[in-house]
């Protein structure tokens, strides 16, 4: 398994109404032991989280279903992550 960090920058129409189903999609993730960690940035300029499955494909496919990327409130960034 691979490791992906999922970095999230609030657009500036950034308007709240995703965070709720934002919340909920990460809480799946996290029982379907997929998610390790999660948080938002201390200035509410976004946040990241991390994933951990086998192709930065999957990663794609999972991070293209997040609420708020589907309403297009955040720019999403993914990058493979060497973390240990």
């Amino acid at each position: 398994m691979k490791q992906f960090l999922v970095f999230i920058e609030r657009k500036p129409s950034f308007t709240g109404s995703t965070i709720q189903g934002h919340r909920e999609f990460l809480q799946k993730l996290k029982n379907d032991n997929v998610l390790k960690v999660a948080g938002g940035f201390q200035d509410q300029t976004g946040g990241a989280y991390v994933i951990q499955v086998d192709s930065f494909d999957e990663a794609a496919n999972i991070v293209n279903q997040d609420p708020m990327k589907v309403e297009n409130d955040a720019i999403y960034t993914i990058k493979e992550w060497n973390a240990q």
